[in-house]
């Protein structure tokens, strides 16, 4: 296919990194937002926190994994007295109502992971690091996704990060839609989009904004950015361990909560695509664009369509 009269973004995901020049810009966005939807709405949230709710998550975390930084395992909690179940509903209770986590909430060890070990062990690109979180607020994060599941919606189009769904489905919906329109007599026009490590770097206030756009509520939020805050890291490295370092981009790193979050913040992609009808339409049907995490495939009938649309993904902030 002729691709040479589109022209491509040299850096797709400006928008989306965290720049520190800008914070100061999205920080006044967000304070804006935050305003606006919850001007005089009052931090009352449900009464959804029970003794049972705890319990269950409890039962579905998973054994075997590494100590936070508190040393404390899902182990511990599991095989404790019934009576820190109670003490712990009590205790997530009082911080939603209140808006606040402890700071060590956000502390996070750094683990580099050698990915091949018959490459070069002196490249950093030859690691891939994990993050160890403190088992009590991982468990926060499940109850969190068991009562805001409604919330913490995406498009259909978006196929990653979400139970059930495989690669497999994003790229079968792909080939079918590019076959459809071929065996109609139309070309296809193709962009993949590697929005390069945004799960790392989309900026902190962005994110809230976005969610609060997204219909996010109130105690929600204000948790978010209590722990959001908070966020320092060390990294472990044959039993030494790092200065402590502040993040201050990217969703939380080791966190069930995290992909969720960060699926409802990518989903502006396909939002601004869908509504303003660039790519390819089966039917009424809009089929234009397949995100799998953050990577994305544009598709278009047209070489102008397909340009519409790199377009508008350029200029999403």
């Amino acid at each position: 296919m002729d691709m040479d009269n589109i022209s491509y973004p040299n850096v797709i995901q400006l928008e989306v990194f965290y720049d520190s020049s800008n914070d100061q810009v999205a920080t006044a966005e967000f304070v804006q937002c935050y305003s606006s939807v919850f001007n005089g709405v009052q931090n009352t949230c449900p009464d959804f926190i029970t003794v049972e709710l705890v319990d269950r998550c409890i039962r579905q975390m998973k054994r075997g994994k590494a100590a936070g930084p508190d040393n404390l395992t899902a182990e511990h909690i599991i095989y404790a007295h019934p009576c820190v179940v109670i003490l712990l509903c009590d205790l997530f209770q009082a911080m939603i109502e209140s808006g606040y986590v402890p700071d060590d909430f956000g502390k996070g060890i750094i683990i580099p992971l050698v990915k091949d070990r018959s490459d070069s062990l002196c490249h950093i690109t030859n690691y891939r690091a994990i993050t160890v979180s403190p088992i009590v607020s991982k468990l926060l994060e499940l109850i969190i996704l068991k009562v805001c599941n409604d919330y913490l919606t995406s498009d259909v189009l978006q196929f990653g990060f979400k139970a059930g769904v495989v690669c497999a489905e994003a790229i079968y919906t792909v080939r079918t839609t590019i076959d459809y329109f071929i065996s109609n007599g139309s070309t296809v026009y193709v962009a993949a989009l590697d929005i390069s490590k945004a799960y790392n770097n989309v900026n902190h206030y962005k994110l809230f904004a976005k969610l609060i756009e997204a219909g996010l509520p109130k105690w929600l939020i204000d948790i978010l950015v209590c722990w959001y805050e908070k966020l320092v890291v060390r990294v472990r490295w044959n039993g030494c361990y790092s200065f402590e370092v502040s993040v201050h981009s990217g969703v939380r790193q080791g966190s069930s909560l995290s992909p969720s979050v960060f699926n409802v913040f990518i989903n502006q992609f396909l939002t601004s695509l869908r509504s303003l009808r660039y790519g390819c339409h089966i039917s009424s049907y809009f089929v234009g664009a397949v995100l799998y995490a953050d990577d994305l495939i544009l598709l278009s009938a047209s070489v102008s369509g397909l340009q519409g649309s790199l377009n508008v993904c350029y200029h999403i902030q």
